[in-house]
């Protein structure tokens, strides 16, 4: 599918996620440190979704083994996610003992792009 709108009405922006009505997202990527056991890394999860997530109107989806990993984006509807949330969620993920080698990447569509 072509990603120029130039010619699409405004409903079709809208379901195609295009133009006014695109959604941006980012990845978060991150190693445990050792030692960690099941009930610190839900733990850590729960508070990374309670903390940095939600209380940012915000939705993650990934998850977490002996890796963290994911992508984050609005939890509204055609919501706009940006650099400021990146960094919110950056500073909560480094500020974590149990988290090494946080990598938060750049913005970018979060429906296109991805082949």
């Amino acid at each position: 599918m072509s990603r120029s709108h130039h010619r699409a009405n405004r409903r079709q922006r809208k379901k195609m996620h295009l133009g006014e009505f695109q959604e941006l997202g980012f990845m978060v990527d991150a190693k445990l440190a050792a030692g960690q056991d099941e009930a610190q890394r839900d733990s850590l999860l729960y508070r990374f979704l309670l903390e940095a997530i939600e209380a940012n109107g915000l939705a993650f989806g990934g998850g977490m083994n002996s890796d963290f990993s994911g992508f984050v984006v609005s939890d509204k509807a055609y919501g706009k996610v940006e650099e400021r949330h990146r960094e919110l969620v950056r500073a909560w993920l480094e500020g974590q003992d149990a988290l090494q080698q946080v990598q938060v990447g750049e913005l970018r569509d979060a429906w296109y792009g991805w082949g």
